[in-house]
């Protein structure tokens, strides 16, 4: 690729296009912009970077959401990546004259290696833009309106939507016709000619204007046991601590938990740092983690920071989504859009922790920025696992904010791990005090206790007194679970009401059903009892190929 060819054709003494040049490859997805050009003829300029530049085709009808119908894009030279940005109105007289309209922006990502699929004529990418998403293709068209000319013919293209869930037909939804403004300026074209000034600022995400809500149920992950092989994902570190969500409200902070705790006195600290942040009302997604000497995240060091109202020197408050800020509900953009909204709001306050990349060293600030990675997904996977993390997240970087469990966010984990309630324990033997082992187990879809099995390892002196403690306290005559226990498990045991959930770490299920070499890792205070249920990894739906 080159950009000899664009630059020959221009004067930029007289245009207000950029000269620019190519660029090393970034550390982020790779951008596309469509832009809207009147010039002798209407037609819309497709653009994917690749390789540092700009690959374009001019698409003369613009795309179409309507897998049916095919558009024509001819294959234009290439442009500097700069010109992501360029909206403005090109002198007459001078090449491609005109008022050029920023349509749509954002990342896309392509399934394969980009340029040997250009090579060989079809090119299949998902779009995570403001107007345009989801699976596409570009295919070079046969015979010779496909064929490149050493007189000037340029190559004939038809870009093509993917049936899924963006797909819309004509009929039902124009899209050029329906949203025809500027996503960088919110003006038309007419506008842009007249010089007049930008609706809105330049760098604004536009989200819906709303009053700060009272509660945001926090969206959650949903564990498979493969990466997605296809869309385009952002990988976050899985992170090790409590999912906290920040209520900023004119100065005032409160943080909750995902069952609706208010921690806002529990961790003054983090309260300090969100208040100087430069909003006036806000909330935001995170995670509460404490680290060790070596950067990681550490459950148990986390709990005793709690424990002991330390929340300065080891806890650090994970900023991953920004949801509502400023009168704006940012909650229907993509995810990659609110990210880069929400590190925009942190740029030179806070400390970025990048995925697979650890999470940093201790430092004096509380509050970091969670970053991600995109792409090469079991690679990412095997580097967290190797480093000793717990795993990773990964999101939809095309898909909206919904609270729940779904499928825009995936967790892999590099081991077995999950929450269990306590509903029982068994008289301790031996030199050991406070309780022999847990009797654990997880909500069934009709709402019964099932059991898990024992957990006996992981407890030092004073978790089993603690928590021998509270437990004594909850002692009740009758089972909790809904099948009764054969008499070997039930030898010893004294039952509780189920309140009380662990985080638990474990080797598998046996042909029973039961945990196997169950290790305790500490209590979960942050999620409620009835919310706990036997996670079963799933695989992601592979959608079907297409043109």
């Amino acid at each position: 690729m080159g950009l000899e060819k664009y630059r020959s054709k221009r004067d930029f003494s007289k245009t207000p296009e950029p000269e620019g040049g190519p660029v090393p490859a970034p550390a982020r997805a790779p951008v596309f912009v469509v832009q809207k050009h009147a010039a002798s003829q209407l037609h819309y300029d497709f653009r994917l970077e690749i390789a540092g530049a700009l690959k374009s085709w001019a698409v003369p009808r613009g795309p179409s959401l309507d897998p049916a119908d095919k558009r024509l894009a001819v294959e234009v030279e290439d442009h500097p990546l700069a010109y992501a940005g360029f909206e403005g109105v090109i002198p007459a007289g001078e090449y491609g004259g005109g008022t050029v309209l920023l349509w749509d922006r954002g990342h896309w990502l392509p399934e394969g290696d980009a340029e040997a699929a250009l090579a060989a004529g079809k090119l299949r990418f998902r779009l995570a833009g403001e107007k345009l998403r989801g699976e596409w293709s570009l295919v070079r068209m046969g015979g010779k309106a496909g064929a490149k000319g050493a007189a000037g013919q340029r190559a004939n293209w038809l870009l093509i939507k993917h049936p899924d869930e963006f797909a819309r037909p004509d009929a039902e939804l124009d899209i050029t016709e329906s949203r025809g403004d500027s996503v960088q300026s919110g003006r038309g074209l007419d506008e842009i000619a007249a010089g007049r000034p930008p609706r809105r600022a330049m760098s604004a995400a536009v989200g819906l204007a709303a009053a700060l809500p009272d509660f945001v149920s926090p969206q959650l992950a949903t564990l498979v046991e493969d990466s997605p092989r296809e869309g385009l994902w952002l990988v976050e570190t899985k992170l090790d601590g409590y999912r906290l969500l920040a209520q900023i409200d004119n100065g005032a902070v409160r943080l909750w938990t995902r069952n609706r705790e208010d921690w806002s006195a529990r961790l003054p600290r983090l309260v300090a740092e969100l208040q100087r942040l430069p909003v006036r009302n806000a909330w935001l997604d995170g995670e509460a983690v404490a680290l060790d000497r070596a950067g990681r995240a550490s459950f148990s060091l986390l709990q005793r920071a709690l424990a002991r109202g330390d929340d300065g020197q080891q806890l650090r408050y994970y900023l991953f989504d920004l949801l509502f800020v400023d009168g704006s509900d940012l909650r229907g953009l993509p995810q990659l859009e609110r990210k880069e909204r929400l590190r925009e709001l942190l740029a030179g306050t806070v400390q970025e922790a990048l995925a697979g990349t650890g999470l940093g060293s201790a430092g004096e600030r509380c509050l970091r920025y969670c970053g991600h990675g995109v792409g090469r997904l079991d690679d990412a996977f095997r580097a967290a696992c190797l480093q000793g993390e717990e795993g990773l997240i990964l999101k939809r970087a095309d898909a909206a904010y919904h609270g729940g469990r779904g499928t825009d966010w995936l967790k892999l984990k590099c081991g077995h791990r999950q929450e269990f309630v306590v509903a029982g324990f068994s008289a301790p033997e031996g030199r050991r005090e406070g309780f022999g082992a847990l009797l654990a187990g997880y909500y069934t879809s009709v709402g019964t206790l099932a059991y898990a099995g024992r957990v006996g390892a992981g407890f030092d002196r004073a978790t089993l007194a603690s928590l021998g403690a509270r437990l004594r306290a909850q002692v009740q005559a009758s089972c909790p679970f809904a099948d009764a226990l054969p008499e070997a498990e039930r030898a010893d045991v004294h039952w509780v009401a189920p309140g009380l959930v662990i985080d638990v770490r474990y080797a598998g299920w046996n042909r029973s059903d039961r945990l196997r070499q169950a290790r305790y890792l500490g209590l979960r205070e942050d999620k409620p009892a009835r919310d706990v249920v036997r996670e079963w990894p799933l695989l992601p739906r592979r959608r079907e190929s297409g043109a």
